[in-house]
């Protein structure tokens, strides 16, 4: 008996339901898992982009913390503060006994001489704190006195190598600096429960202070934890930082413990106990947390990632946190001197794939509504529609292979030789549109050529004129000093003949030619400042050091603002037109450090290292504006722009306001260019 044979529509309609069920299916599939990846590769990018931003903020955080602690430590201010300090402090066995009023107490009982000095610097030191946001800021002796602290805690007047706080992290920072042999020294320790500070986790950083070669005391800042968490969280600000509602950034050290709060304590603390509790974690470690309302130094992150990255790795995985939760996790060490610290940047898995899968949920329903379509699309395929079809595709192929010249026949004057006509169209259009587009392209590149030429001419130009200035004020500055100068040093000394020649009785005369010699010499100084402004003579004889020595040195005695000026190394030759740029440069930028920057004082710093010479010029005003950085009107930055761009070199404005600006230049120079 024959089986009954489907119609030619049922199977068509069956092999339309069955080839959209499998083509919603793998699409779908592989959309889902396409979706998936490439939201974890973002997520993971954005999570590295959050971990290297945070890195590079904690890192240069120490870094300045420690440029600060030797700079200071070399300061003449904190030089006498300590000289003046540690030797009107008592000695050990004549200190003040303790009458329980704790460093209060004891401080009003110390020697006058000792309180009338730790007035004298305690105005400039608590403002230095203040201004780098330290919590405390020591002096100690070198036999271990503590003779100096702005917060004047328990720790105050103890000794650090045999007092109650000699084990402390203070004390180890006290004797690295105390041992060491150079300036240039700055020690950090590590955070730790401090007790004068009511057990609050601190960090110090020590660097010994020197007179002359004598070490005299070991200068110590106190680091708060408030920072590193201000950083680490953004001010709190998770999702601006890019973390979402579950993603946190956070330092662990080689204890495994935080040094930054979590972002789930901060947030929802109570939340966070009970997904503690649950993970399993110590009872008493949880009681601590509540009872110091931090997690720092306290939440033990022993995790895959932590392992890792304590081990040099730099990598993102999936892990589980610390809380149990399966996260994204991005971490690497930390590069900071003395401190052994890795960072992660986390999100929970739920939140990063969340969009992933409201889109497999739509996916499905998006299929279903599929299927119900194929069910009805069991229409007959024939040759007649086929072969159009087939010529279409060829031709598409060809098309977007770059033969735009293959046209598609048109056998029929229904939709799809509608098409046909269409795709034509639209082949002539883009025919004609690349052509337009690559004439435009030739136009452009030929544009791009004449302004690359005609800023080549101008810089050319730009450093003629500069040229030619040099060679006319070194001209006018020589003629001064030949001609004038010559003729004031003959009038000068006739006059003093004729004086000499005056009969007895003729002191008013005599009195008057004195006068005029006097003039002479008024007149002779103000030619030498003129030569001197239209081009230093130490410039050409001595060389770029002492020039800039000279003008710091001008500036300082003409302005009041104070000059400090270091040269690494000490003896730096320049060929005469490098030098002369970078002297005018250095000109023009204390011009405007007098004019606009209201600053207290300037440091300047030259270094060059046989490939480039670099200028770093900073200021303690009021900062520069980005606006004034922008501004059409604003000569001075460009001629210093114009200056360093010839020679390929680079500019840098940095100010903030309140805190000054610097200005850092680098220009590369040829293998004979520097000597040092």
């Amino acid at each position: 008996m024959k089986r009954p044979s489907l119609k030619l529509k049922t199977r068509l309609q069956l092999s339309f339901v069955a080839i959209g069920f499998l083509s919603v299916f793998i699409t779908g599939w592989q959309a889902y898992e396409n979706a998936r990846t490439a939201l974890e590769e973002v997520t993971f990018q954005r999570l590295t982009a959050v971990r290297e931003s945070r890195r590079r903020q904690i890192e240069f955080y120490f870094e300045r913390i420690r440029s600060d602690a030797i700079a200071y430590s070399n300061d003449q201010s904190i030089i006498r503060a300590a000289r003046d300090l540690t030797a009107t402090f008592p000695r050990p066995g004549n200190l003040p006994a303790d009458s329980g009023a704790g460093p209060a107490g004891m401080e009003e009982s110390l020697p006058a001489p000792y309180r009338e000095a730790m007035a004298r610097y305690d105005v400039e030191i608590r403002r230095h704190l203040e201004r780098q946001r330290y919590y405390d800021i020591f002096i100690v002796r070198p036999d271990g006195d503590i003779v100096y602290s702005v917060k004047r805690e328990p720790d105050f007047g103890t000794n650090l190598r045999d007092g109650p706080y000699r084990d402390s992290n203070i004390a180890t920072a006290f004797r690295a600096a105390a041992a060491a042999r150079g300036r240039e020294f700055a020690r950090f320790l590590d955070f730790e429960p401090y007790e004068p500070s009511g057990m609050a986790p601190a960090s110090f950083v020590s660097s010994p202070v020197f007179d002359n070669r004598q070490l005299i005391a070991v200068l110590v800042f106190q680091i708060s934890i408030d920072d590193i968490n201000a950083l680490m969280t953004e001010n709190s600000n998770w999702q601006d930082g890019g973390l979402g509602e579950s993603g946190e950034a956070y330092i662990v050290g080689t204890d495994f413990r935080m040094r930054n709060d979590s972002r789930f304590f901060i947030e929802q603390p109570e939340a966070y106990f009970r997904t503690l509790e649950a993970a399993g974690a110590d009872a008493e470690i949880l009681r601590r947390i509540r009872a110091h309302q931090t997690s720092v130094l306290l939440q033990e992150v022993r995790t895959e990632a932590t392992e890792a990255a304590l081990r040099g790795v730099t990598d993102t995985r999936n892990v589980l946190d610390y809380r149990g939760v399966r996260v994204m996790s991005s971490f690497t060490p930390l590069d900071i001197p003395d401190l052994r610290w890795v960072m992660l940047s986390e999100i929970d898995e739920i939140e990063a794939f969340r969009s992933v899968y409201t889109l497999r949920e739509r996916l499905i329903l998006s299929g279903l509504i599929i299927l119900l379509f194929a069910v009805g699309l069991g229409f007959v395929m024939s040759q007649s529609i086929s072969r159009p079809i087939r010529a279409l595709t060829t031709t598409t192929e060809r098309f977007g292979r770059g033969e735009f010249d293959n046209r598609v026949p048109v056998y029929a004057q229904d939709e799809i030789g509608l098409l046909a006509r269409t795709f034509n169209t639209m082949a002539e259009k883009i025919r004609t549109y690349t052509r337009q587009l690559e004439e435009e392209v030739e136009v452009r590149r030929r544009t791009e050529a004449e302004l690359t030429h005609s800023q080549e001419l101008f810089r050319n130009l730009s450093r003629h004129l500069q040229s030619v200035r040099e060679e006319e004020r070194k001209g006018v500055a020589r003629e001064i000093h030949d001609e004038l100068g010559q003729n004031l040093t003959t009038l000068k000394l006739h006059l003093g003949l004729l004086t000499e020649d005056l009969p007895p009785g003729s002191e008013e005369l005599r009195r008057k030619f004195s006068d005029m010699i006097e003039d002479i010499d008024v007149t002779i100084q103000s030619v030498k400042r003129l030569i001197s402004s239209l081009r230093p003579g130490l410039l050409d004889d001595l060389g770029l050091v002492a020039a800039i020595e000279w003008q710091a040195e001008e500036f300082q005695r003409r302005t009041g603002i104070r000059c400090a000026v270091c040269f690494e190394p000490p003896d730096i030759t320049l060929d005469p037109d490098r030098s002369t740029a970078v002297f005018r440069i250095f000109q023009e930028t204390l011009t405007n450090v007098a004019r606009h920057a209201h600053a207290r004082s300037v440091s300047v710093a030259l270094t060059a290292d046989g490939a480039a010479i670099k200028l770093v010029v900073s200021d303690d005003g009021v900062g520069l504006s980005a606006a004034a950085l922008e501004a059409p009107r604003s000569f001075g930055l460009m001629g210093i722009r114009e200056r360093a761009f010839y020679w390929g070199g680079e500019v840098s404005f940095h100010g903030e306001a309140g805190r000054g600006t610097t200005v850092t230049v680098t220009i590369p120079l040829e293998e004979s260019g520097v000597q040092a």
